[in-house]
């Protein structure tokens, strides 16, 4: 006869102890498993399964049940510990494996990966603030490419075979919607190192296969592909914009504002007006920059993330009109906003929202006021508190304190900085650094020519410039 599940005790592991906190939180909510399961886009089997410490979470899914459960974040920091034990086991197992075994290396998903429960491996992704996590895949979809895999395990199997309309592709436990957003955070860390050259063609076949998976899928699972596919969108929009392709950017922010309507919620839609503010803040566009950020300010909830970011992009409104004083009263409004915000936003977006973007932004409307000196000053605070991982950030920040010391009359120092930025414009072929940093040729040649800094700048750029046509 099977033997009955041994009870739960929550001293025995972290991962014991994480179920039982999920269980006392989802009781304290009046939730049952199958509730809380249709909240955060998993089966109740898996959330039984959590709670019962059969399968371990993973921080997607912890963030979201923090989000449905108000916890607070009380289980994100507790998966902390468990994936920090399971790191621990992990270590231990390859030890002894390593030491019993003589067959050779271990296959290359293992030694790389790492190891995980039944079909699944645990990646390590670095987050755009700097931190490592954990995150669970299939290992199926991972070494099939990522989404290509995805895209694979969805639409057929292994002879082809189509699977039948409307039915489920993925098992509960590995909903695509999870594994898309996982996936999402890793172009983006991507984009921010590797530039956007690397990652545009990927991000549109993900919402190539996105489209396909809608097909085969209904009600709450349909509309969460379309919240994924507004997400893709944007972030397209955004690397055709940094690519220096503005047609391209526009199409894709207005696909994302489509599929964000359509899904019926109000903060997707605040969120992509506001980067279509920028796009237009971007172009020197006053005008659309200040109805967009209006209506984002309109659809974006108080105190949020999301209304500090539509103030930010008015306030570059005020900048391009010269109006200096309503820009740095707008200004006052975001640092008072962002001393207060009552919750981060869904799913991560606008996490970028922090204190060293808008001293670069608010160092960046000092320049179009005309106050170069305190803008260089503003930039150069900005750079020094970029996280490392931004390093496409770091080099456009660098450049635009190049063009704020060169108009301030340093050249010495907007050559310095120009030098800086320049081999991260190269790496990441950013036509946004490579705009400013023309511009800055353009200001440094009108004067000063014969400084040393500056020579060397200009030979270094055209170095550059001709290596990369």
């Amino acid at each position: 006869m099977p033997q009955p599940p041994k009870p739960l005790d929550p001293g025995r592991s972290n991962r014991d102890w994480f179920g039982a906190e999920l269980r006392h939180w989802r009781r304290q909510r009046g939730l049952t498993q199958d509730q809380l399961g249709a909240s955060v886009h998993v089966s109740g089997d898996l959330i039984a399964k959590i709670e019962k410490a059969v399968r371990a979470c993973t921080p997607e899914p912890a963030e979201a049940l923090d989000a449905v459960l108000e916890t607070g974040g009380v289980l994100s920091r507790a998966l902390v510990r468990v994936l920090a034990e399971a790191d621990n086991h992990t270590a231990d197992a390859d030890s002894a494996a390593s030491t019993s075994q003589n067959d050779g290396p271990p296959p290359p998903d293992a030694a790389i990966l790492g190891a995980a429960d039944g079909d699944e491996v645990r990646v390590p992704c670095r987050t755009a603030d700097g931190r490592i996590i954990i995150v669970t895949m299939p290992r199926r979809v991972l070494l099939r490419g990522g989404a290509a895999g995805a895209a694979f395990l969805a639409m057929g199997d292994a002879s082809g075979r189509t699977r039948p309309p409307h039915s489920t592709a993925f098992a509960p436990e590995t909903h695509p919607v999870q594994h898309l957003r996982q996936l999402r955070r890793t172009l983006v860390d991507c984009d921010n190192l590797l530039g956007p050259g690397r990652v545009i063609e990927t991000v549109r076949d993900h919402i190539r296969m996105i489209k396909q998976l809608r097909q085969n899928m209904d009600g709450a699972d349909r509309r969460a592909l379309l919240q994924v596919q507004a997400e893709y969108a944007e972030f397209c929009g955004w690397l055709y914009q940094d690519a220096g392709d503005y047609d391209a950017a526009r199409y894709w922010t207005d696909r994302a504002l489509d599929w964000a309507h359509a899904d019926g919620r109000r903060e997707p839609v605040a969120y992509v007006m506001i980067r279509k503010a920028q796009l237009a803040a971007e172009r020197r566009d006053p005008v659309e920059t200040a109805d967009l950020s209006l209506a984002a300010q309109h659809l974006a909830p108080p105190r949020s993330r999301f209304a500090a970011m539509s103030t930010l992009s008015t306030a570059h409104s005020h900048a391009l009109q010269g109006d200096g004083v309503a820009c740095h009263r707008a200004y006052d409004t975001v640092f008072g906003l962002m001393d207060h915000l009552t919750g981060d936003t869904p799913h991560r977006r606008g996490t970028w929202m922090d204190a060293p973007h808008v001293q670069a932004q608010r160092a960046h409307c000092l320049s179009l006021l005309g106050e170069h000196q305190a803008a260089a000053e503003g930039f150069t605070r900005a750079i020094s508190a970029l996280p490392p991982t931004y390093r496409r950030d770091r080099g456009f920040v660098l450049s635009q304190a190049a063009i704020a010391h060169a108009r301030a009359d340093e050249p010495e120092q907007a050559a310095h900085k120009g030098i800086q930025a320049l081999p991260i414009a190269a790496e990441t072929g950013s036509a946004r650094i490579f705009g400013q940093l023309s511009a800055l040729d353009a200001d440094l040649r009108r004067s000063r020519t014969s400084v040393p800094e500056v020579i060397e700048f200009r030979e270094a750029l055209d170095s550059v410039v001709l290596h990369q046509t």
